[in-house]
């Protein structure tokens, strides 16, 4: 079984196609085990994602913000949003995700309801979650959740329709409960797109052998700035980052039996068999070996 990744272009926006072009809506079930490395590759998309953990314990970082979820909790990424999602402490992480075009909340833009129950909303910050602890409205927002996906799956002459009103009775508790909530993120647009070009330069070149100035180089800032920012918008050192992505693609071509594992750790940019199979041991606790025997059971 193909490990999952989210398929992105140069810019790191997702290229998953979801729902029609009359009706730009779908939901998706998740389990992180399913993904290389337990965590979702960073990727933004141009439509609204609203998900909820089902199960175990999931990390979410937008950019620089990062937060353990754990079943019931509920997070909203809007569009152009820098994230990932990986995999908590425990042993599973499921959860499930309704993406949309916003335009089914608003109409077009410029539109009285684009101004005052989108644009500003969505202008305030990019991320935004919540959980149930008691709180009425909290209660509501998960009913209201639960009804959108239950449309989904109803056949009937008016789904669609149905689909959008569980939709925006859900948007209006949020837009009334979560004006001023903690998915705050302080970063500029300049420094998102900075992120996306250092993530992109590394995905890019990770088979090969490069320095840190010509990675710094792709983003034009100097080699101590661009060490400072990647740990800060990332939460890893640069080396860090290329060393699980390297780790999450060999997983990817370990299920292909016509590659040896020699091949593999050249394909992926490991320098020596021996140091990718010691990598590999640390983060999966098996070797690469036995990780595909295991696989393929």
């Amino acid at each position: 079984m193909a490990e999952k990744c989210i398929p992105v272009d140069k810019e790191l926006c997702s290229t998953l196609s979801f729902g029609t072009y009359s009706f730009p809506a779908e939901i998706f079930y998740d389990d992180l085990d399913e993904y290389a490395n337990n965590f979702v590759n960073w990727h933004k998309q141009r439509e609204v994602e609203i998900s909820q953990i089902l199960e175990g314990e999931a990390e979410v970082q937008v950019l620089e913000k990062k937060i353990s979820l754990r079943a019931g909790d509920v997070f909203l990424i809007l569009p152009h949003a820098l994230h990932m999602v990986k995999k908590g402490t425990g042993k599973i992480a499921r959860y499930r995700t309704v993406i949309f075009d916003p335009v089914l909340l608003y109409g077009y833009k410029g539109s009285y309801f684009y101004e005052k129950y989108y644009r500003t909303f969505a202008a305030a910050q990019p991320f935004y979650h919540f959980a149930d602890t008691g709180k009425s409205w909290e209660r509501e927002a998960a009913a209201h959740l639960e009804s959108l996906f239950a449309g989904f799956k109803e056949i009937s002459e008016h789904r669609e329709l149905c689909i959008c009103t569980h939709l925006q009775r859900l948007w209006l508790s949020l837009c009334e409960n979560l004006s001023d909530s903690s998915g705050k993120v302080d970063c500029s647009q300049q420094e998102q797109q900075r992120t996306a070009v250092l993530l992109n330069f590394l995905h890019e070149h990770y088979r090969e052998k490069f320095t840190l100035d010509q990675l710094a180089a792709s983003a034009h800032i100097s080699k101590g700035e661009c060490c400072r920012f990647f740990k800060k918008m990332v939460h890893m050192t640069p080396w860090e980052y290329l060393l699980e992505y390297r780790l999450s693609r060999s997983m990817e071509l370990l299920d292909k039996k016509d590659l040896n594992i020699s091949e593999v750790a050249e394909m992926t940019g490991f320098s020596t068999v021996s140091y990718f199979i010691t990598e590999f041991k640390k983060k999966m606790g098996d070797t690469p070996l036995g990780y595909r025997k295991n696989r393929l059971k």
